[in-house]
């Protein structure tokens, strides 16, 4: 009797994951206030799974090394794990800021395409998160793929929640475009401080170009302006401060007449002080990274469209930033 209900079991063991598809697909959602490329930046590089990863959370002695570029096509985790089991993610895809597609090897577990999707509506994008196994061998694999949704849906919510809270909790990114940038002419006065005097080199500079343009009879056609042509700590910045005007003006002593540089470059919008606008060229610079853009040889522009002359709340000061592309 005991044969008979082996043979029976050994048959419905074999014959069930026939019924069973070879593929499965586990997918979850969630919406966050927060920008596209501030969500995806945190899944983009590998590094800050660490920051919200269930798989990683659960394990504080799981062993990382990294390979590759630091974040986007290429970039790859592997990790060795007592409680996770050993495997490595590697990035296929990354179209910024909407998709990125992974590899998951789990190694005597199996492989599977880890996808990301980011769909942004106003101040907020619906993210989700899909893990797909296809080929699923017969017949083992076939039972994992039955059981997976009920393993993998609660890790995903539980990541994505998490992923909510990191995302939600930091500095919004600044909102960044391409654009063309029109040349236009100006009078300027260039000079160097060191970081900490830039403050007053400014005001200097602008004291110095008002009383040439009254003087002149020139009046400004747009906002004061500063390029900056390099950025060290060490050393004494170059900073060149100027009015947009019309037609070529007459130099005089420091007072140069100049053309601005012209072509494709990013430009970011920054509103709140001066002091803190390290945000905007922080986020600058990761987006020319997530876009593979590279930097023109050319002094970085801020144009001051608010400041202190015309408000007196700082929150409200706006900046318009542009980094010169090829």
């Amino acid at each position: 009797m005991i044969g008979i209900i082996f043979v029976v079991l050994m048959i419905l063991f074999f014959t069930v994951p026939l019924l069973l598809p070879d593929s499965v697909e586990i997918s979850k959602s969630i919406e966050i206030n927060a920008s596209a490329q501030t969500v995806f930046r945190q899944v983009n590089n590998l590094k800050n799974w660490r920051n919200w990863s269930p798989f990683e959370l659960g394990d504080p002695n799981l062993v990382s090394v990294y390979e590759g570029p630091e974040q986007g096509v290429g970039a790859r985790h592997i990790w060795t794990s007592k409680e996770m089991g050993d495997g490595s993610l590697t990035i296929l895809e990354s179209v910024p800021y909407t998709y990125i597609k992974n590899l998951l090897d789990m190694k005597d577990g199996g492989g599977a395409i880890d996808e990301w999707i980011f769909a942004e509506n106003a101040d907020r994008v619906l993210v989700t998160w899909t893990l797909k196994l296809t080929d699923l061998k017969y017949p083992f694999h076939r039972y994992f793929g039955f059981f997976i949704g009920s393993l993998m849906g609660p890790m995903q919510e539980k990541g994505l929640d998490k992923l909510k809270e990191v995302s939600e909790a930091m500095i919004p990114s600044v909102p960044i475009s391409l654009v063309d940038f029109e040349s236009f002419p100006t009078v300027s006065i260039m000079d160097s401080a060191m970081i900490e005097g830039l403050g007053a080199l400014m005001q200097a500079g602008v004291s110095e170009l008002e009383v040439f343009m009254k003087r002149s009879r020139i009046s400004p056609e747009g906002p004061l302006f500063a390029m900056y042509y390099n950025w060290d700590e060490d050393k004494p910045v170059g900073m060149r401060v100027g009015f947009p005007v019309i037609g070529e003006i007459k130099e005089s002593g420091r007072v140069n007449f100049m053309q601005t540089p012209s072509g494709k470059a990013l430009k970011a919008v920054y509103t709140g002080p001066y002091e803190s606008s390290g945000k905007a060229h922080f986020d600058m610079d990761a987006y020319i990274l997530d876009f593979g853009y590279q930097r023109r040889p050319l002094p970085i522009l801020e144009s001051y469209l608010v400041g202190p002359m015309q408000e007196a709340d700082a929150s409200k000061w706006i900046t318009h930033i542009y980094y010169f592309i090829e």
